[in-house]
């Protein structure tokens, strides 16, 4: 059963889970693109102070998801479909870039890094086809699955940083279409129904990877293009 993203929260709640049910709201569109927001208002239904709310809002500011019309007034920013898919498309041309300057400047350890974080990931997933195997539909694999993400969204940041360019790593996390915590919470959600789509994509890893070790910067552009496409593609279309 579903459930209102901005029912009251727990006492106990930081600004990282007042950001990711804010992020939730406007996903599922109980905060709509236009609307005006205040801190009050929405610390009031999360049943928590202003300050996390705050500090919240202060990075949904900064990915374009909350705008500011004033010194105080807030809106819920409202992307035309044409501009949602141009910030897509910015995201996947440079990591694309990304990819092919890892190629040429990552040092040995730092391929060593990816290696190791890829390995982990691999193994975890080995771990979850036994539990399904064994399990099936009673297995509970959402924590291995969360974990697994974490892995690749952290394989991926290693590659950006890798590059040794923090201008260009600042502007591609300007033009993130997703945080890592919605990549998150929208994979776990479709894992079940697109389970190969998902599949196919945790094997596009060791492609780009072997790319990476063999020093092949138009395969690793071309191999991370087409990965962080057709990811973005299906968050985006979910």
């Amino acid at each position: 059963m579903s459930t209102d993203a901005l029912s009251p929260m727990a006492a106990t709640s930081l600004a990282d889970q007042a950001y990711r049910r804010l992020r939730a709201a406007v996903r599922e569109g109980s905060l709509r693109p236009g609307e005006k927001i205040t801190e009050r208002d929405l610390a009031a239904r999360l049943g928590v102070s202003p300050t996390p709310v705050r500090e919240a809002l202060r990075q949904l500011v900064h990915e374009k998801v909350v705008e500011r019309v004033g010194s105080r007034a807030l809106r819920i920013a409202d992307h035309s479909a044409s501009a949602r898919a141009e910030i897509v498309e910015a995201e996947v041309r440079l990591s694309a870039l990304m990819a092919r300057l890892a190629a040429r400047h990552a040092t040995d350890e730092r391929l060593g890094a990816l290696s190791e974080t890829l390995d982990r990931a691999e193994a975890l997933v080995g771990q979850i086809d036994r539990d399904l195997a064994e399990h099936g539909a009673d297995a509970d694999v959402t924590g291995r699955l969360a974990e697994v993400h974490r892995l690749l969204r952290s394989f991926h940041h290693q590659v950006e940083g890798a590059v040794g360019n923090p201008v260009l790593e600042g502007l591609l996390q300007q033009a993130r279409a997703f945080s890592d915590e919605e990549r998150l919470d929208l994979t776990i959600r479709l894992v079940p129904e697109r389970a190969e789509a998902f599949r196919r994509r945790f094997r596009d890893h060791r492609g780009l990877l072997d790319a990476l070790l063999d020093r092949d910067e138009e395969r690793a552009e071309m191999l991370a293009a087409h990965h962080h496409r057709e990811a973005l593609n299906q968050l985006s279309n979910s």
